[in-house]
C-alpha cells in the first residue's frame, strides 16, 4: 500500500429530521424525486414536497427492488419531457441507484437508452451526469456516497454497474428516523449488506489505509448494533449507529468496490430473488478463513481491532451473528436449496468483483466456500 489515493466528493449531512432541511442550500429549480410507491403512501414524499416547494417538478414513485434497465428506460422517457436539473433519490439502494442511472441517461441524446448501451454496446457520449442528492432510508447499501449504480437486466439475467466520478452524489442527507419503521427482514438484509461491504473492502486488492480504517470502524459498530436492532427495532440510537456504520462502509467501497462475496451473490439474487444482503453475507465466515491464507497482516489487524484473538475466532463470531439473524430462513423463503446454489459456482466469478479479492478463487474454490458456509450454518442451527 505504498501508493494509494482517496477521493469522495459527497457532502454529508447526518441529522434526525433531516428532511426538513432538504431544500437548504440547493439552488436547483427543476428537481425530480425518484422513490418507491411506499414513501408516497406513508407521507414521506409530502414531507419533501413541503421542504422543496415549487422546485420539485415531478415525483417518480415507481422504483421496484433491484431496478431493471427496461423500467429505468421507461422512467427516463417520462423525465425527458420535464428536463430536470437535479435528481433526488429517496429510499433504499434501488432508489438511489435508479436516480444515478437516470442522471447518466438524461444528459445523453434523446434516442439513447440504458438497454441499448448495456445490451448492444451503444456508447454513451462524454457528457457529465445530472447532479444527484441521496436520502437513504435503509442502513446497508452505502449508495448515498458511492459513484456506482447497480442495475439489473432480468431479461438477459445479468447485473451491471454504471460508474464515474460524476455519479458521486453531490449531497447525502442521512436521517436515521427514516429507518425506524423498517421491517425486521429489511433491517437484517440491509444491515448484513453493510457488514459485507466493510469486510469486502478490507480483503480487497484496492484497499488503502483510509478505506481499511473506515471499514474497521464500520464493523466495530455494526457487528454489535445489528443484533441489538433485532431486539429493539425502534431504538433511535441503534438506528443512528447502524446508519453510521453503513455510511462508513459505503465510503470504503467507494474506493475499493466489492469482491468475492458479492460476486457469489449475484446469480442468487437474479435467479431466485434472494435478498442482496443475505446473498452476499452468508459466505463471510468462510471467506475470512479463505482470505487468511493470503493475509498480508490486514486481516490479523482487523481481528485484533475488533477484539478477537485470531481470525478463526472472528469467523465463528460472524457465523454466530448469521445464526442469530436466521439467515437460513431467507433461503427457505426463496425455496433455495444447497444443490441449486452449488450448481451456480462457475457463474459466480464476476469480473470486476471476484478479481478484487485478496486471494484469487476458481470455480472449485467457490464450490468449497459455499458448501462450507451452508454446512456450518446448518450444523450450528441444528
Amino acid at each position: 500500500m505504498d501508493n494509494w489515493s482517496f477521493y469522495n466528493s459527497t457532502h454529508i449531512e447526518f441529522c434526525p429530521e433531516g428532511l426538513d432541511r432538504a431544500g437548504t442550500g440547493i439552488s436547483y429549480q427543476r428537481i425530480a424525486l425518484i422513490t418507491t410507491p411506499g414513501f408516497t403512501k406513508r407521507g414521506v414524499v409530502a414531507h419533501l414536497e413541503k421542504a422543496l416547494g415549487d422546485r420539485l417538478a415531478i415525483v417518480c414513485d415507481t422504483v421496484q427492488p433491484n431496478p431493471d434497465i427496461d423500467a429505468i428506460d421507461i422512467t427516463a422517457e417520462r423525465l425527458r419531457h420535464v428536463a430536470p436539473d437535479c435528481l433526488i433519490g429517496l429510499g433504499g439502494g434501488s432508489s438511489l441507484d435508479t436516480a444515478k442511472a437516470l442522471a447518466r441517461i438524461l444528459t445523453q441524446p434523446e434516442e439513447t437508452t440504458l438497454s441499448g448501451h448495456l445490451r448492444k454496446g451503444l456508447p454513451f457520449e462524454n457528457e457529465r451526469a445530472l447532479p444527484v442528492i441521496t436520502v437513504p432510508t435503509t442502513a446497508g447499501t452505502g449508495a448515498e456516497v458511492t459513484p456506482f449504480a447497480t442495475v439489473w437486466d432480468f431479461q438477459e439475467r445479468k447485473k451491471h454497474s454504471l460508474t464515474g466520478n460524476d455519479l458521486f452524489p453531490i449531497k447525502a442527507i442521512l436521517d436515521p428516523t427514516l429507518t425506524l419503521c423498517l421491517p425486521e427482514s429489511l433491517t437484517i438484509s440491509s444491515g448484513l449488506d453493510a457488514i459485507s461491504h466493510a469486510f469486502e473492502s478490507v480483503w480487497n486488492k484496492n484497499a488503502n489505509p483510509v478505506s481499511i480504517g473506515l471499514a474497521t470502524q464500520s464493523l466495530t459498530i455494526s457487528l454489535k448494533t445489528l443484533p441489538e436492532l433485532k431486539k429493539r427495532p425502534h431504538d433511535l440510537a441503534n438506528r443512528s449507529a447502524m446508519m453510521s456504520a453503513s455510511l462508513l462502509a459505503g465510503m470504503a467501497i467507494s474506493q475499493t468496490r466489492t469482491a468475492l462475496a458479492h460476486s457469489i451473490s449475484y446469480p442468487l439474487t437474479l435467479g431466485f430473488g434472494l435478498p442482496h444482503g443475505i446473498a452476499c453475507s452468508f459466505t463471510l465466515p468462510e471467506l475470512l478463513k479463505y482470505n487468511a491464507e493470503a493475509d498480508d497482516g490486514r486481516l490479523k489487524q482487523l481481528t485484533l481491532s475488533l477484539g478477537y484473538g485470531d481470525i478463526l475466532e472472528l469467523a465463528d463470531a460472524v457465523n454466530s451473528l448469521l445464526l442469530n439473524l436466521d439467515v437460513l430462513g431467507f433461503f427457505s423463503t426463496c425455496n433455495l436449496r444447497q444443490e441449486q446454489i452449488l450448481k451456480l459456482n462457475h457463474e459466480m466469478l464476476t469480473p470486476g468483483r471476484a478479481d478484487n479479492n485478496l486471494r484469487l478463487a476458481s470455480g472449485d474454490d467457490v464450490h468449497t466456500i459455499i458448501r462450507g458456509a451452508l454446512q456450518c450454518l446448518s450444523q450450528c442451527r441444528n
